[in-house]
């Protein structure tokens, strides 16, 4: 979920380590990872053996294919180890003193099956919601990166960025300049890595392997990617999600339509 290209040397090294352990406890797993041109290709695929998915997608499109695993812990700000949130920000320029000042104007989100960028933002503007609406438009941009740089140019007034994702554009992105912090979600379930059905039986080989080789981490790749531990879940850890996501909708139309 955060293979930016800045940090994908770090990204594929923590895979070699993981495989490395897989490999130590008999499990065959491929020496690189597999980045197919669309992501839903990799979480449906039969074979599966570990991805990271987003927890919205598990109780959601992926409900019945995959099992939670854990999530990996980037160590965010106000959140237990595991969790994670969403950082709700808007052009640095912009007069807007709180949330309800962005009434009727237009938000980026960077896709509707996103739990960061949509559904936390759905679940924090609902409260202040009229008739089942609060903005006038949403702006779809396809990845964190693309809203960051949506509210920076003029294109949307407000966005909701997976915190994790902030801290990257912090190193990475210039148009995160542009932007200030105008508040946060509430702290949620981080993304999950899930393991298929077809290989669910070595839920708790590849849980062992994935945390033995997190903690075995040098700084070199734990500090880019703000990796700081690994935490063992369950699916059931991520129905709050839709659970939240559901009591947030207004007249059965979501408040950010």
């Amino acid at each position: 979920m955060y293979d930016w290209p800045e940090v994908r040397d770090e990204v594929d090294a923590l895979w070699a380590a993981i495989a490395r352990r897989f490999c130590q406890v008999g499990v065959d797993a491929p020496v690189g990872l597999w980045r197919p041109d669309h992501v839903s290709e990799l979480w449906v695929a039969p074979n599966l053996l570990a991805a990271q998915v987003c927890g919205l997608n598990v109780v959601g499109s992926l409900r019945g294919r995959v099992e939670v695993l854990g999530a990996l812990d980037y160590g965010v700000e106000g959140c237990q180890p595991g969790d994670y949130r969403s950082v709700v920000a808007c052009h640095a320029g912009d007069p807007a003193d709180g949330l309800d000042d962005f009434r009727g104007r237009c938000a980026a989100i960077n896709g509707r099956e996103s739990q960061s960028g949509h559904a936390a933002l759905v679940d924090l503007v609902a409260p202040l919601a009229e008739s089942g609406r609060f903005f006038d438009e949403v702006v779809e941009t396809g990845s964190h990166r693309a809203s960051i740089r949506a509210v920076a140019e003029g294109r949307a007034d407000l966005t909701s960025i997976d915190a994790v994702a902030w801290s990257l554009a912090t190193s990475h992105e210039p148009a995160v300049d542009e932007l200030r912090i105008i508040g946060w979600t509430e702290p949620m379930p981080a993304p999950p890595l899930v393991i298929g059905w077809a290989h669910v039986g070595l839920r708790e080989t590849v849980n062992a392997a994935v945390s033995e080789a997190v903690a075995l981490l040098g700084e070199e790749v734990r500090r880019p990617l703000d990796l700081y531990g690994y935490r063992v879940r369950s699916t059931s850890d991520y129905e709050v999600l839709a659970d939240r996501l559901a009591a947030a909708e207004v007249g059965g139309y979501p408040v950010v339509a």
